[in-house]
């Protein structure tokens, strides 16, 4: 078979090379190549009467299923193709993309009190039971502690996020952003600006 398939190769770049001198297509190819036969060979003259028609007519039927069920096979992927691009682009146009809304400053000052309340009551819930002292306390700092047995069950044992969606902890706390992780730690000796990277 990989004979056969380097051989159509070559034949193809042969006939392809005789199709460039046919400005007027298939039917002045044809009719070069029958003359072909007709001169050098013995296509016409050396069987029974009428068996090279059937020889042509049978190769052209031949050939014609071969590029038909090809063609159909190829309209079928394209066909395929184009549905499978309309139906993503429908889904990418039905979800849509998240929207930026301008507050006015009404909103705003109340969107911020309910932000607030929630702090404040995410503040209170807190049960810090070790007693000691937060280094890193301050007015609107609070400290994590674990979820309670009223709240989801699979939530049991998880730690709460501080107010920067973080987690304080005893010797450190840390805060996150979609674009930055801070995090800061208590040191018991002199820091100086050389000692850090970043």
């Amino acid at each position: 078979m990989s004979g056969d398939s380097s051989k159509t190769d070559q034949f193809d770049t042969l006939f392809l090379s005789i199709a460039q001198h046919h400005p007027e297509g298939a039917h002045q190819l044809l009719d070069t190549f029958v003359g072909f036969l007709g001169r050098k060979t013995d296509f016409f003259t050396g069987g029974n009467e009428g068996d090279w028609e059937k020889l042509v007519m049978n190769t052209f039927k031949k050939h014609e299923k071969v590029s038909r069920s090809r063609h159909e096979a190829e309209l079928k992927e394209r066909r395929d193709r184009e549905a499978a691009k309309k139906a993503k682009k429908l889904e990418e146009e039905t979800v849509k993309p998240a929207e930026i809304k301008e507050l006015t400053d009404e909103e705003a000052e109340q969107f911020q009190k309910e932000i607030d309340q929630k702090n404040d009551k995410a503040a209170t819930t807190v049960d810090d039971n070790s007693g000691k002292s937060n280094a890193f306390a301050s007015g609107s700092a609070t400290t994590s502690s674990k979820i309670e047995d009223d709240e989801d069950e699979s939530e049991k044992g998880k730690l709460k996020p501080n107010s920067g969606n973080g987690c304080d902890l005893e010797k450190y706390k840390w805060t996150q952003t979609l674009q930055d992780i801070e995090v800061m730690f208590v040191v018991q000796f002199p820091l100086n600006r050389i000692f850090c990277i970043g």
